[in-house]
């Protein structure tokens, strides 16, 4: 998320600095011995320090979207061996090294420059484009940022933006480079083509008992099944606790009145807020609008609309600034505030409509307070049952004894393969989708003394292993029908393979693919023109490629884009078109390219920077961070 908005701040200058993943650990010459410096600090370039708050912050948020790309969550384990970790530590410290730079330039951003950056970033915006305070908040909650830490953040990279500039004054994309690639791109061909299928070899018949046997052998893979275990399952769930829990009236009372605060209607207001630069400005507005001057000539002279100053319906919670929100809630309808100031400048505040709060009752939600209060208290009192449970299976007790003690269930598994499927793979019914619990079971042997694992609700698991089948070749009896069949095939392609390398070879020794085409009972066709990196379903990837590899005239052969049958090829034309600055694809190369150089540009100057300043890591502090993993 933090990525998003600094991507949304400035355009292309983002992606050069925001992109930044400069260089590997073994150019920085790290010093192992990091001493003189606070407990806290992970690295150093120059005089810049990166807290170890900063890096964890920085490695979560990569971690997230690293994570999202895959589909699956990652431990701290898995982030490391993604490279994530490094590549988090060195973009710190790449734009440490830019921050140093910064200071020895004497550079600096204007308060009110860094309003505008904030207000105006499209990321933090509505529907209407203006300025959206919710989106701003949640924007905050997402990165784990506070609001003051955010102005920092954004200010730094507004600082760092004036070194880019500079750096990106005057480069452009090389026009040679340009045309080269360009005509690589856009170059066409057209192919002559036979579409060989596999019935072209003809028949296949039966392999004999001994190359059946041999096969089955060598293909067996294909036909083992794989081990299967039988396992016992014993869950604990805070529901199991709480349906056994009592709560008194008294604390159903006293939990009411303390979370009253949750269960009331809080009362909304919708709000006007009127932006301006500078305190002498709203103080301006305000004599103008106490004489009587209507708003909306205000607003249209800041270049702003209505909707613009729209905050909508908002409670007292929703706003970010205390002092804001004081002054919200302390108008009458229809009435302006004096001059405010914000965390983002001066306002001025408008309240059109007040929608008063509505208290709730005790009796109204009693009951919902009970519920909340028995899944507080098992959820509270699950780890000292655990605890009860492993002290239990530690002196010898079963499961099941345990199982019937705590008025649980054990439930029994068989047959179930490390992909939670029956061996011939089938669905098992009633298997839960716990986090490890397939891996515990295949990792584990019987008798071992397998830890509680996580249910992923606020309760645990335990595993018995009960009973293991290993993996096995089913006899060639069990699957002759399997095995001829899949030898046919591998047969078939085999042979295809070799008539279509037949072919190709006749064709470069001068025979025409009119002659070739009617030795396998086909006629030839004409492709359309295919560029470098097409692909159809009459067109393999590979198929194109070889096409691209042989010289005009000569021949090529290679899968169709679906199916079994195979492509003997001719190349009939090649065009190479002369580049065209006015296409899409021209431009878009451009941009390409141009990014590239840029990204070049401020790589070297950044390395230079590092190279100067020097780069210290604090190995052991980064190792026992990384130990501790606060993913789960």
């Amino acid at each position: 998320m933090l990525e998003t908005l600094r991507r949304g701040a400035s355009g292309w200058v983002a992606k050069v600095l925001m992109g930044l993943l400069v260089l590997s650990f073994g150019v920085w010459g790290i010093a192992d011995i990091f001493r003189g410096y606070s407990s806290d600090v992970v690295a150093k370039v120059g005089g810049t320090e990166i807290k170890l708050n900063q890096f964890e912050r920085e490695l979560d948020n990569q971690t997230k979207q690293f994570s999202q790309r895959l589909g699956q969550p990652l431990t701290r384990e898995q982030a490391k061996t993604f490279g994530v970790v490094n590549a988090t530590l060195t973009r710190l410290v790449a734009l440490a090294a830019l921050d140093s730079g910064v200071k020895q330039m004497g550079l600096a951003v204007s308060d009110e420059a860094v309003a505008k950056n904030i207000t105006s970033d499209p990321n933090l915006q509505s529907g209407f484009g203006q300025f959206d305070r919710a989106a701003f908040r949640q924007a905050l909650q997402q990165v784990g940022l506070t609001e003051k830490a955010f102005i920092a953040d954004r200010r730094a990279y507004l600082e760092r933006a004036q070194i880019n500039d500079v750096l990106m004054a005057g480069v452009r994309a090389p026009d040679t480079l340009l045309g080269a690639i360009s005509t690589y791109q856009q170059e066409t061909r057209v192919a002559s083509y036979i579409i060989v299928p596999p019935s072209a070899v003809g028949d296949i018949k039966d392999p004999d008992e001994k190359t059946l046997e041999a096969y089955h052998q060598k293909a067996a893979i294909h036909f083992t099944l794989p081990e299967t275990r039988d396992f016992s399952l014993m869950v604990l769930e805070p529901t199991d606790l709480a349906a056994t829990l009592s709560v008194s009236d008294d604390d159903l009372r006293k939990a009411y009145e303390q979370r009253r605060g949750e269960y009331d209607i809080p009362e909304r207001r919708t709000v006007q807020q009127i932006p301006f630069a500078t305190m002498e400005a709203a103080k301006a507005a305000d004599e103008r609008l106490r004489k009587g001057e209507p708003v909306e000539k205000i607003v249209t002279e800041l270049g702003l609309t209505m909707k613009d100053v729209e905050l909508g319906k908002v409670a007292r919670a929703d706003m970010i600034s205390p002092a804001v929100a004081d002054a919200a809630f302390a108008l009458k309808q229809d009435q302006y505030s004096d001059p405010v100031q914000g965390p983002l400048g001066a306002v001025i505040l408008h309240v059109t409509a007040i929608e008063p709060g509505k208290a709730s009752t005790f009796e109204q939600m009693k009951d919902k307070v009970r519920v909340e209060l028995a899944d507080e208290k098992a959820r509270s009192q699950v780890y000292d049952v655990q605890n009860g449970i492993e002290d239990a299976r530690a002196g010898g007790a079963s499961l099941e004894d345990i199982a019937s003690k705590n008025g649980l269930k054990v439930v029994k598994f068989t047959g179930v393969s490390d992909k939670g499927l029956t061996a011939d793979g089938k669905k098992i019914a009633g298997l839960p989708e716990y986090k490890d619990l397939l891996e515990s079971v295949f990792k584990s042997e019987q008798g071992d003394q397998i830890p509680p694992g996580d249910t992923g609700q606020g309760g645990y698991y335990w595993v018995r292993i009960d009973g293991v089948e290993p993996a096995k070749l089913q006899p060639l009896s069990a699957v002759r029908d399997d095995v001829v069949k899949l030898w046919k095939t591998e047969k078939r392609k085999a042979e295809l393979d070799t008539l279509a390398q037949t072919l190709v070879e006749r064709g470069n020794k001068g025979e025409s693919i009119d002659k070739l085409a009617t030795s396998v009972g086909r006629s030839p066709l004409d492709s359309p023109e295919l560029k470098r990196f097409s692909e159809n379903d009459t067109f393999s990837r590979t198929a194109v490629t070889r096409i691209f590899a042989a010289p005009k005239g000569g021949f090529a052969y290679g899968p169709v884009g679906f199916g079994d049958s195979l492509l003997v090829m001719q190349v009939k034309s090649i065009n190479d078109p002369q580049p065209n600055p006015q296409s899409a694809d021209y431009k878009k190369l451009h941009d390409d390219i141009l990014d590239a150089v840029q990204t070049d540009m401020i790589t070297t100057y950044v390395a230079g920077l590092e190279k100067k300043l020097g780069v210290n890591i604090n190995t052991q502090l980064l190792e026992r961070s990384l130990a501790v993993d606060n993913t789960q």
